[in-house]
């Protein structure tokens, strides 16, 4: 007779080795086969790797004064509309060419990539030219989430290599690093290992590993941080050594800089098992690392770059919200099904330039491995630690909160009437800090033979994903 709870024991002990035999060619997989500057902003995050790889820290926008006006007449009637600069930041000219070549498979599904195209991108070479562009929403991030893509193009530039191959060598060490942390994650963690399992194999985690966006580091950090809270507050001692502090607030650093709407996640700290300097070391240093690149890069903060269609202004988007508050609060309870369900469907995994879906039947299927994920951990201790884990719920639904504010005052139409910009993989920073909280100590009891089926079954859904992935990609792109 199968004994679960032997079996979990064993598996749950090594569930870390398990995360990396998938997640090492999955991701390997995934950043070669995806064709070049496919994923969501790639094309941007990949040229502020660039301006790193040149230690460009805090770039530099070139204004472009004899620039000929291009306003949308129908547009232009409304002076409360922003126009992007004109001008943009130094980059190599390569990169734009190879943006040139493969923009048109963006958005069009029945694009596909042929010989021809392939050729002429290997072709593309560094250092034939300076261009400029005004990629003012990647600009703004800090140079320590572009770490590994830089050090691949430092390194692509040195051994000559075109830029495609650089890029896909800059995605794998993205990938590398990405994983690595988050197999640190899974070794560390106790009770939210299952459930993070799940979620770090779905199909929009490895597509962001398998890529030069800065989401990646920032994803992993998260893992980390929660991680880290999991391995000490469920212990007996609850005794937080010197690495597990320096690595929280570490993680929430990086956290912090790379995406400000994410610092709600800094207030677990207080609710965690530590002395008052170290919980304010975590909320106070997050904020101070925020506030000083705001100066440092407080330039490039200003540059406007959102295409006029969008109808964006984000100054009189927050008069508007401070004016009508009860109408900005109101936006929050109108249920709009299509977008829910279309938000949930990217969290699991919408890939390409949100044109790469999979069939309903996976989605479906990935909701149960999650639902599995929480039925395994449900057991008469479920109310355990309940403070923390209702803290953890807080804050998950606080940074919610935050980043559906700032997409509506920064890529929502001004005065518009129902949120918008929002995007599953925005969520995938605040899931460990729900696994953790929907997660309990596994006990043997009457369900026994039921959650040793649900495990078997968490472990085996990966192979699913990996075959829809691949296999997605190739009819996407190459089909």
């Amino acid at each position: 007779m199968f004994n679960f709870e032997a079996a979990y024991s064993k598996l749950h002990k090594h569930l870390h080795f398990i995360y990396l035999l998938y997640a090492i060619p999955l991701v390997c997989l995934t950043a070669t086969i995806t064709p070049p500057l496919q994923n969501p902003d790639e094309p941007n995050h990949f040229l502020r790797a660039e301006q790193v790889s040149r230690l460009d820290m805090v770039p530099t926008f070139v204004y472009d004064k004899s620039a000929v006006s291009t306003k949308n007449d129908s547009l232009s009637a409304d002076p409360r509309i922003i126009y992007p600069d004109k001008g943009g930041f130094a980059i190599d000219k390569g990169i734009l060419d190879l943006e040139g070549l493969y923009s048109a498979i963006q958005f069009h599904p029945e694009a596909k990539v042929r010989r021809d195209l392939t050729k002429r991108a290997n072709d593309i070479k560094w250092g034939f030219g300076t261009g400029y562009k005004n990629f003012g929403n990647t600009a703004i991030y800090p140079p320590v989430v572009y770490i590994m893509p830089a050090i691949g193009i430092a390194a692509g530039k040195l051994l000559h290599l075109s830029i495609v191959k650089t890029l896909y060598l800059s995605r794998i060490l993205n990938g590398a690093l990405s994983v690595a942390i988050c197999f640190f994650a899974l070794m560390l963690a106790r009770r939210g290992n299952i459930l993070m399992f799940i979620v770090l194999l779905f199909p929009m985690t490895i597509a962001l590993f398998a890529s030069v966006s800065q989401d990646a580091i920032l994803i992993a950090c998260v893992f980390l941080l929660v991680a880290a809270i999991d391995n000490v507050e469920f212990r007996d001692d609850k005794i937080y050594r010197r690495w597990h502090i320096y690595t929280m607030v570490i993680a929430m650093c990086i956290i912090g800089i790379a995406k400000p709407p994410y610092i709600p996640l800094a207030f677990i700290f207080l609710l965690l098992k530590l002395s008052p300097r170290a919980k304010a070391a975590g909320i106070i240093l997050p904020l101070l690392s925020i506030a000083a690149w705001l100066i440092i890069n407080h330039a490039n903060f200003a540059i406007k770059f959102a295409p006029p269609e969008l109808r964006t202004n984000a100054k009189l988007q927050v008069q508007y919200i401070i004016h009508h508050p009860f109408n900005f609060i109101g936006l929050f309870f109108k249920f709009d099904l299509p977008g829910l369900t279309a938000c949930l469907h990217s969290f699991i995994g919408i890939l390409g330039w949100l044109d790469l879906t999979f069939p309903t039947d996976y989605y479906h299927t990935a909701y149960v491995i999650v639902f599995a994920g929480i039925i395994i951990g449900i057991s008469p201790a479920w109310k355990e630690n309940i403070r923390l884990k209702t803290g953890l719920l807080i804050c998950a639904f606080i940074t919610i909160i935050a980043i559906l504010t700032a997409q509506y005052v920064t890529w929502t139409a001004l005065e518009a009437t129902s949120l918008g910009g929002m995007q599953g993989r925005y969520l995938l920073p605040v899931a460990p800090f729900l696994a953790l909280a929907l997660s309990g100590k596994v006990t043997r009891d009457k369900f026994t033979r039921l959650k040793s089926a649900l495990f078997m079954a968490i472990l085996l859904f990966p192979i699913y994903s990996s075959i829809e992935v691949v296999h997605g990609l190739f009819k996407r792109y190459y089909g």
